[in-house]
């Protein structure tokens, strides 16, 4: 539903960060035992991606006013979900806590010149009975690189190009785009420099070249490449010799603010105006029917209402009926206009403007004696109130008020919302499915889901009791919806399934289907094939597999030129088959330099040796499906450590020590890069910004009995990013020496592995 999502200025992003929260005095509390209210608002904070045209602009704002993620988390996980701003609930009845609210939109890319990431974090309490107001206000996360292209000297440099990158993307601008284009870089966990190259053909047509770095960038700061030059005197050429620098201007963007807008809202002052007004009786009838209405930002240009031929007085009212004109803008109507709304009992407090919220707030009132002369028929009245803010956006709320029994509209005991994978990738899983539905508080029989194999009419359904009690059966409105979940188990992978709500004799005619994820069958998993390959130059480089990059990789193209193999197929223990996997590490030498190499199998690719170090990429492409274990058969042995420890490892591992293996997997967004060198070191993080979900397990002994591989399995967490995102890369490491990357571990670990398989 379309609430409290406001077009905030810069005002109100002073006051969301500091004190986010304030009392809504004109609002009732939410009654019910232990449970407060929170109206949230999210604010995106947009900066101008070029030197876009309006149209530009409203595309890029409603594409992230679409895609924005909303949820609420508590001591006990996520309690509220929603995609799009839009569908955002104004109210939102929690339990007393502490909570944090937590915003998403735009696209988490590396580097990229039209796709910007937003992200919005807040803490709350809720407190018994109270009200209160939550901003959760999105900055951009991007780090923002773009070229002065005013302090480029034509008369010097008649052509250029500027390769901006970081250790997974890079973006280039040259004559076409530096004018115009902003690029946005995602930094990868650990990075902290973003590196340049220029390439400048100067104006005589020599070629110049320059490199450097912008260090130490932050997200949500702007770096403008700025030229500077300093002409050393003649060369023999008319130019010159044109010797240049760059200087980097650092813009903080914390504060640029270009909201997405939102329109009015219509909300009822202590009564639910999404709901149906039940006034049978003159006692049922409110003393005042309130409304109270909100413009962001720009203020109110509209209020009207439009009785049309839905709504009628009874015959001693026709003078009300008179004084009602259809679309009278009430703020804006003359006097006389205005009276004769008086007259028929609907009044209208006029906006006031709040410069702390950048609120303007109006109040429409209808009287008691204008409900009680609505006529007593068997079909409702409904009242649209329309509202539009001075930028034209509209609000068009219908009132329904019911004066007979024949009117009263009884809605589903249980509704049921339709799932959406998009917006919570987590919801359906290979084997099971969460769904969510609104309970009214008058129902009979057990609320709950029925299910059943799609295409096939006549299988019977199968019914899930959600965990609350039944009801006896009582005839009322539906008034105050609660939000409940259940969770159907024991499907079948990759099958489409039918699910309806029911609830006693109750069945939804509203049918709904969703198709479980498939599993994923890890390629060579039974390590049965082997079969030798040229990699990085190095002939004879074993790996699972028919072809060299399919999915498995190790470090025996690095090893290989000390005329060592690290990993290979074994037959000398295996699960089943003829073959397993044998990791064991050794002390190779390359280019007379001994190093310490440990045994290692993983999804991913050698990508190249880097003097006498490897740069690795961890990670397979994935189907996205939400596994909760690995298995795996696995036999370890150790060895004796006998190499020095570094700093980095000596609280771990010592010289002396026991070998210890390891084997760890996570679902991530992206392939994780991998160098082993120390002066530029990148080691696989579980905290790094594209991991949905990691599992470990550390060999601190051995493992298996003699000769015997043994059954492992690690199960899997998934962290809040998973709730958001779905996995596109799987990464599956196994190391025979767990601190193999600093090069420390024993001499002979060996570790055995067989029959891998995501547990579902």
């Amino acid at each position: 539903m379309k609430r409290f999502i406001s077009n905030i200025l810069t005002g109100v992003v002073g006051v969301a960060s500091a004190a986010c929260l304030w009392s809504c005095s004109d609002e009732s509390p939410f009654d019910a035992d232990g449970v407060g209210t929170v109206h949230l608002r999210t604010v995106v904070n947009s900066i101008t991606t070029r030197a876009e045209d309006d149209a530009d602009a409203a595309d890029r704002d409603e594409y992230l006013r679409r895609n924005c993620v909303v949820y609420i988390s508590g001591d006990e996980g996520l309690v509220y979900k929603e995609k799009g701003l839009d569908n955002v609930n104004p109210s939102i009845p929690l339990k007393s806590g502490h909570y944090v609210a937590e915003a998403w939109s735009g696209d988490s890319v590396t580097a990229s010149f039209d796709k910007m990431f937003f992200r919005g974090y807040q803490p709350f309490d809720v407190t018994k009975g109270s009200e209160s107001n939550v901003v959760v206000n999105c900055q951009i996360r991007n780090v923002v690189v773009s070229v002065n292209t005013a302090s480029i000297n034509t008369e010097l440099i008649q052509d250029y190009n500027i390769k901006v990158k970081n250790t997974r993307g890079d973006l280039e601008f040259d004559t076409s785009n530096a004018g115009t284009d902003r690029g946005y870089f995602m930094m990868p966990n650990g990075d902290s420099d973003l590196e340049y190259d220029i390439e400048v053909v100067r104006i005589d047509g020599q070629t110049f070249t320059k490199s450097g770095k912008i260090e130490n960038v932050q997200s949500a700061h702007h770096y403008i490449l700025n030229f500077t030059y300093d002409n050393m005197g003649s060369t023999g050429g008319s130019a010159g010799y044109v010797f240049f620098e760059i200087k980097i201007k650092d813009e903080n963007l914390s504060n640029s603010v270009v909201t997405v807008p939102s329109a009015p809202t219509v909300s009822g002052v202590d009564f639910d105006a999404d709901k149906q007004l039940v006034a049978l009786t003159d006692e049922s009838i409110p003393d005042e029917l309130a409304l109270k209405i909100c413009g962001f930002g720009d203020g109110l240009d509209e209020i009207s209402i439009d009785p049309g031929s839905n709504f009628a007085f009874n015959d001693d009212a026709s003078t009300y009926q008179k004084s009602l004109e259809k679309g009278i803008n009430i703020i804006k109507a003359s006097t006389d206009k205005t009276d004769n709304y008086h007259h028929a009992g609907i009044t209208c407090v006029n906006p006031k403007y709040n410069a702390t919220t950048n609120v303007s707030t109006a109040y429409l009132k209808f009287s008691k004696d204008f409900i009680s002369h609505l006529s007593a028929r068997d079909t409702e009245h409904v009242i649209n109130v329309k509202v539009t803010d001075v930028s034209r956006r509209t609000t068009v709320k219908p009132i329904r008020i019911a004066r007979a029994d024949a009117a009263i509209a009884y809605e589903d005991p249980v509704v049921l919302k339709p799932l959406d994978t998009d917006a919570n990738p987590m919801a359906v899983s290979a084997t099971s499915a969460s769904l969510t539905f609104t309970l009214g508080d008058s129902y009979e029989g057990q609320p709950g889901v029925e299910y059943r194999k799609d295409g096939d009419p006549d299988t019977s359904w199968s019914f899930v009791a959600a965990n609350v009690p039944a009801a006896a059966p009582r005839r009322a409105p539906w008034k105050a919806p609660s939000l409940q979940s259940v969770t159907i188990t024991g499907l079948e992978p990759g099958t489409t399934y039918q699910y309806r709500a029911c609830c006693g004799d109750f069945h939804s005619g509203d049918v709904y289907t969703l198709t479980t994820e498939a599993k994923f069958i890890i390629p060579y998993a039974d390590m049965e094939t082997w079969n030798a390959f040229t990699i990085d130059g190095q002939k004879n480089c074993t790996l699972p597999g028919i072809d060299a990059d399919e999915f498995w990789g190790n470090g025996n193209p690095g090893a290989a030129k000390a005329g060592v193999t690290l990993t290979q197929g074994s037959s000398e223990m295996l699960h089943s088959g003829s073959l397993s996997a044998k990791l064991r590490s050794q002390k190779a030498t390359v280019l007379g330099i001994g190093k310490f190499a440990a045994g290692n199998l993983f999804a991913g690719t050698y990508v190249k040796t880097d003097g006498t170090d490897g740069v690795l990429r961890f990670g397979r492409p994935y189907n996205g499906s939400h596994p909760s274990a690995l298995r795996v058969w696995v036999n370890y042995r150790p060895g004796v450590v006998e190499v020095k420890t570094v700093d980095a490892v000596k609280d771990y591992i010592q010289n002396g020590d026991m070998d210890k293996g390891q084997i760890y997997w996570a679902l991530t967004t992206a392939p994780v890069d991998i160098r082993t060198k120390t002066k530029n070191q990148k080691l696989f993080n579980s905290a790094d910004e594209e991991v949905l979900a990691y599992g470990e397990y550390s060999f601190d002994e051995s493992f298996g009995s003699d000769g015997v591989l043994q059954e492992l399995i690690i199960p899997i967490e998934y962290n809040v990013k998973a709730q958001t995102q779905k996995p596109t890369h799987l990464v599956i490491v196994c190391s025979a020496s767990k601190y193999g990357d600093y090069f420390i571990g024993g001499e002979g670990s060996t570790m055995y592995v067989d029959d891998f398989e995501l547990v579902y």
